[in-house]
């Protein structure tokens, strides 16, 4: 997705979908006379003393029973999701529980932040994070040093932050990594074009923009590269989790990118998304990435290629809640926010699934052309494009389905 592109479409058959199969599951259960008392939710982690026992499953209001299972036996901590655990509930959100007579030592933890090596501080490096001061330099030595670990306070970042190494993390702490001019491209950028990097991180940091709480959009080099977060090139596995990302002018808050490759297995999850320019999270020559259980207010995601020579596929977005208030600042799609499994440039998107998300709203007077456009989901069959496979998402208070 070099530039946005203007797709001005007539509507056609507009529908709902199905009701999502997400639910809240109890903080504890009974089953066959024993309670099991709730550690994870799915995709978080079920910590615990010693060896257990776990129950994974779901325990959705409308269904006409329980759907569960217990997956064995394990030691100190298990990830709560269906690379560790057989699934006994396709399509529901699940949970992993332990008997009450055992000891949890975290409970309903949403994800695991990767492991930190002999972190640094970018104060050592001359940061102040005053809010006033420009950090850019100092924070690029020690992204250079090694792994980071960002103390509370607000840090100015008015250039660009380079990650070229695999295995490099970076963890805030209640930190406020704020930009106070629109003009300065991208604040990260993990990779490049000409070599092969993985398992990279950014967790827990709250990334404050420029742009205004009604989001504002210029479809011009000088402004459209205000990106939080950007991989570019063969990137793979980096995990976004636990952030907040707001009033950004760019064409996106976090996006991957590759001339053809840009890379695969990536996880971005339970992050906060609101005011954007246009895309919150998007996949963008990405395979087999997974991008869940976010919160996006005034924000699209989704997978945009450029053309049909970029790789996509196998992609899953799901658990995702998108919500109009004022509408992204981008006049594209004759939407306030959107949720796509695949649009433009003709591109092969049949294998991507988005399936249980919810999408509401329209944008007030204020934002998005001063119009009270409706939120959407776009499928594209009618685009051009070999669409997405789409399931049991929620469309509804102003939110409309685009074929």
């Amino acid at each position: 997705m070099r530039h946005l592109k203007y797709l001005l479409f007539f509507l056609f058959s507009l529908a709902f979908l199905p009701a999502a199969y997400a639910q809240n599951n109890p903080s504890s259960v009974v089953v066959n006379g024993t309670t099991w008392n709730k550690c994870a939710d799915e995709h978080g982690t079920c910590s615990f003393s010693g060896t257990q026992n776990v129950l994974y499953g779901a325990w959705p209001p409308s269904a006409p029973s329980a759907k569960y299972a217990v997956n064995g036996t394990y030691t100190g901590k298990v990830p709560c999701d269906n690379s560790a655990m057989a699934d006994p509930a396709v399509g529901y959100l699940k949970a992993c529980y332990i008997k009450a007579t055992s000891t949890s030592t975290s409970t309903s933890t949403q994800f695991t932040p990767p492991a930190l090596v002999n972190p640094v501080n970018p104060m050592a490096y001359g940061a102040k994070c005053d809010g006033v001061t420009n950090d850019t330099a100092a924070f690029q030595k020690a992204i250079n040093a090694g792994d980071v670990l960002v103390p509370s306070g607000t840090c100015v970042i008015n250039g660009t932050l380079n990650v070229r190494a695999s295995n490099r993390h970076i963890q805030c702490q209640q930190t406020v990594l704020k930009r106070t001019t629109g003009y300065a491209n991208q604040m990260f950028v993990i990779g490049d074009y000409n070599n092969y990097y993985h398992d990279d991180s950014i967790v827990n940091c709250n990334f404050v923009g420029a742009n205004t709480v009604v989001p504002q959009y210029y479809n011009n080099d000088a402004r459209h590269w205000d990106i939080p977060v950007e991989t570019v090139g063969p990137v793979s596995n980096f995990f976004l989790a636990g952030n907040s990302f707001k009033q950004f002018f760019g064409q996106s808050m976090f996006q991957t990118y590759g001339s053809t490759n840009g890379g695969s297995g990536d996880k971005i999850i339970y992050n906060t998304f609101a005011s954007c320019g246009y895309y919150g999270p998007v996949f963008v020559a990405h395979t087999n990435g997974y991008i869940g259980h976010n919160t996006v207010t005034d924000c699209a995601v989704g997978i945009e290629n450029d053309n049909t020579t970029q790789q996509t596929g196998h992609n899953v977005i799901e658990y995702n809640t998108i919500k109009a208030v004022y509408g992204y600042g981008a006049p594209d799609m004759s939407s306030s926010v959107m949720l796509t499994g695949g649009v433009a440039a003709s591109a092969d998107y049949s294998t991507n699934i988005v399936r249980n998300n919810t999408v509401s709203g329209t944008s007030n007077a204020q934002g998005f052309r001063g119009a009270n456009i409706p939120s959407r989901t776009i499928i594209g069959r009618n685009w051009g494009v070999k669409a997405a496979q789409y399931s049991n998402n929620t469309c509804v208070s102003g939110c409309l389905v685009t074929q």
